[in-house]
């Protein structure tokens, strides 16, 4: 007879209730053929034998204890599921690392059965990695929103924006010229002999994106024909990394002078953050017309990204196992915990968080803290 293998604590109810089952089913088979082969034998039904009644007793006992083993299995799925908190898995942008961490610890204090497990990288790596490779993932968080407006197969059709970002220069009191630079003049300082000067993949991560129609935009702003032009050239493909994270190590080793960056990127290390004027940092809602005049082609000319704010965007991957407590996530990036944490780390808040739902299929419980995105 082969042998039934209970499923791991960890199976689902409706596993180990179908496995309990089984055994019981085999026990009563059991004892019932036991029990025909003693009667075929017995000499007068009215006068069985002591075998006979020592057979009935031992099958009424692994009847007993087929019937325990199931009420104790169905118990023990939920004693176990009691004991298991529910994990929330985010991939989220490199730039939101100590926002990411500060949200989960203000959620934690509230929800403490519940483990937050974040994995940063670009936002384009983000995304890949629900859309491409179906790593296991409940929160999916880029560094441009409209990202996830494309994502309708992987992702749930809506997107809270809850903050956003500015671009402008990162850079150590080691950096060349860092006592003399500033916002009128940084383009003839990084473009000096000697001073080496990077930023994040376009390909890979928005903000490689963000900084080159960024250069676009002041070459116009500071009246500089062929600046963007001059800036790409300035920057060798050494200097260029797939995210941002990777470009902080190199300033902090001086490998490098400055870098083109989040404002929010100062806290991931000992930096310091030169704002640009906002006609052309991309941090002002108020600028988007503005903005949206420049424009640059991403990978070997395949897509073409507008300029806009720079707003950050979160929504649910499709078929989360743990829609309840992701929803409580997002409702709280949404509400005022969400906007002071957002504000200690460096990033551009909003009086509310905005909306983009075109199919109206944004769950209830965020409606009420969103409202739509200015056009």
């Amino acid at each position: 007879m082969k042998m039934c293998r209970l499923p791991h604590f960890g199976a689902t109810l409706l596993a180990r209730q179908g496995c309990a089952v089984v055994i019981l089913r085999v026990c009563e088979n059991l004892a019932y053929r036991r029990i025909e082969r003693s009667a075929s034998n017995r000499p007068s039904p009215c006068h069985p034998e002591p075998e006979a009644k020592d057979l009935a007793r031992a099958s009424a006992r692994l009847l007993l204890v087929a019937a325990l083993t199931l009420a104790a299995l169905a118990g023990m799925r939920g004693s176990a599921h009691a004991a298991d908190p529910a994990t929330i898995r985010i991939f989220h942008a490199d730039s939101l690392k100590s926002y990411i961490g500060d949200m989960s610890k203000a959620f934690q204090a509230a929800h403490p059965g519940v483990e937050i497990k974040p994995e940063g990288s670009g936002s384009l790596d983000a995304i890949r990695k629900v859309t491409d490779l179906h790593l296991p993932c409940d929160i999916l968080i880029t560094a441009d929103w409209r990202l996830l407006g494309q994502l309708h197969s992987d992702v749930e059709p809506w997107v809270v924006i809850f903050a956003g970002n500015s671009i402008g220069l990162l850079y150590t009191t080691q950096s060349k010229s860092a006592a003399e630079i500033n916002s009128r003049n940084w383009y003839d300082v990084i473009t000096r002999d000697g001073v080496r000067y990077g930023h994040s993949d376009p390909a890979r991560d928005p903000a490689g994106y963000w900084t080159l129609i960024m250069w676009r935009l002041a070459e116009r702003y500071y009246k500089q024909p062929g600046l963007a032009a001059k800036l790409e050239a300035g920057c060798p493909p050494a200097n260029i990394r797939p995210h941002s994270i990777y470009l902080v190590a190199l300033l902090e080793s001086s490998e490098l002078d400055y870098y083109f960056g989040y404002a929010s990127d100062a806290r991931l290390g000992k930096l310091k953050f030169l704002a640009l004027p906002r006609e052309i940092n991309l941090g002002d809602l108020a600028m988007s017309g503005e903005y949206a005049s420049a424009s640059v082609e991403v990978g070997s000319g395949s897509r073409l990204i507008k300029g806009a704010p720079i707003a950050f965007g979160v929504t649910l991957v499709s078929g989360t196992s743990h829609r309840k407590e992701a929803l409580e996530f997002i409702d709280l990036m949404a509400g005022p915990v969400g906007r002071k944490i957002a504000a200690q780390d460096g990033l551009v808040t909003y009086p509310g968080a905005f909306a983009y739902d075109p199919g109206n299929k944004m769950p209830r419980e965020l409606q009420g803290l969103t409202r739509p995105l200015p056009k």
